[in-house]
């Protein structure tokens, strides 16, 4: 029997153990928590939005535009039926919504780690948990890792495994608590492989302004720009979460990888936010109401409070130093079509991103042009990288358990000895 080492219990990692072991292999999987799993119980706040069958293009992110051309192949050769198909295989059967999101029909996290599980132990695949890769080591055939066992003592109890094959399945560093902290990268830059600088994303974005702590729990339908170096850069649409430090929901994490990669190189990034999604534009909404005067009897923040939540009228009044009770009559018609111009159009500038602890996946990492196309390294013979170690990111919608999903069944599929 040949041994395939799988590092890291995850998504990526489950599935390429459930194939290389379909090949008759030998298979053990080394899990430094203390379960496999762990972040596949996170996604989908719980649900697990396994996939989408909605088209892939223009869903992806890499490096450069022959790295995206190879995820689109990936995801041709096991798309989303396909994933819908193996799972179905081993016991779970799933439904579409309207989106194109992919969930089992429990809407339940924890069924899908559970058949993955079974099929695990079904087929012999021996799971170690609570171990540690520290190193590995590249032989003539094959080689070793070496590992750490947690809870043993101050040093850690080690040891050593050969492989015949390993697939590094670590994840990237995208909520750590779940695994994901980064370990992947070292082990790749011992067999000489490059990295490209990790960076969070589908995360909340931080930004400038003390207001809006006046403003935090607000949610509201909107339109949001973004702008890198007053450029027009991405916009989405959805409903947007106002926090104590800025802003965030899917419309915000959709995009918040390009604002990440463009504060890193020290660029300027804003968000433009349209708080009235709803009425045609701007221009049509002033030539339509030419006059404000049938609004005289109002107050500004009443006026406002028609339009957007009361939070968001109130704060804009105060920014626009228009005082509670001030009727639109006595601000001036130039004033106030100046606060609903802001409703229209309200920059915000971006600071930072929340930290790897609150992303769902990160962009950056091994380049695809490392690997082959059964994502084999073309610097080590016997390695495959997997899932998020590598330099692919996606958007909110199930893409990125797709392109694990993809990837493990690839690898594991193409393991040969």
């Amino acid at each position: 029997m040949y041994n395939v080492i799988v590092a890291g219990g995850g998504a990526s990692g489950l599935t390429a153990a459930i194939f290389a072991a379909k090949n008759g292999y030998q298979v053990t999987i080394l899990e430094h928590k203390d379960r496999v799993g762990k972040k596949i119980l996170m996604t989908g706040n719980g649900r697990c939005n396994l996939t989408n069958m909605s088209d892939v293009h223009g869903k992806y992110y890499s490096s450069d535009k022959q790295s995206l051309q190879k995820i689109y192949d990936t995801l041709v050769s096991f798309g989303a039926n396909d994933t819908r198909a193996f799972f179905e295989r081993i016991g779970l059967y799933t439904k579409e919504k309207k989106d194109g999101g992919v969930y089992p029909v429990s809407e339940q996290a924890s069924v899908v780690l559970d058949v993955l599980r079974d099929e695990c132990e079904r087929l012999g695949v021996r799971t170690i948990t609570g171990c540690e890769v520290r190193t590995v080591k590249p032989l003539k055939q094959g080689g070793t890792v070496g590992v750490v066992y947690s809870g043993e003592d101050a040093a850690g109890r080690q040891a050593q495994f050969h492989y015949d094959r390993l697939i590094l399945a670590t994840g990237g560093k995208a909520a750590p608590a779940s695994g994901s902290d980064g370990s992947g990268y070292r082990l790749a830059k011992m067999l000489g492989h490059s990295v490209i600088k990790p960076l969070p994303a589908l995360v909340q974005l931080r930004c400038a302004g003390s207001f809006f702590k006046s403003v935090s729990g607000v949610r509201a339908q909107a339109g949001i720009t973004l702008y890198i170096d007053n450029t027009k850069a991405a916009f989405d649409e959805g409903e947007l979460q106002l926090t104590d430090y800025g802003i965030s929901g899917i419309p915000v994490f959709q995009f918040s990888r390009m604002a990440a990669r463009a504060l890193d190189c020290g660029k300027l990034c804003e968000a433009g936010i349209n708080f009235l999604p709803y009425v045609e534009d701007r221009a049509s909404f002033f030539k339509k109401n030419a006059s404000l005067k049938r609004w005289d009897y109002k107050t500004v923040e009443s006026l406002l409070s028609g339009m957007v939540h009361k939070k968001l009228a109130a704060m804009i009044c105060k920014k626009n130093k228009i005082g509670i009770g001030t009727l639109v009559s006595e601000a001036g018609e130039k004033a106030v079509r100046e606060c609903i111009a802001q409703l229209f159009d309200f920059r915000v500038k971006i600071m930072e991103t929340n930290p790897f602890e609150n992303a769902q996946v990160c962009s950056g990492g091994v380049p695809l042009w490392e690997v082959d196309e059964t994502f084999r390294s073309k610097l080590s013979k016997d390695v495959y990288l997997v899932g998020e170690l590598l330099d692919c990111d996606g958007i909110c919608g199930g893409y990125n358990l797709q392109w694990a999903w993809a990837t493990g069944a690839i690898a594991g599929s193409g393991v040969s000895v």
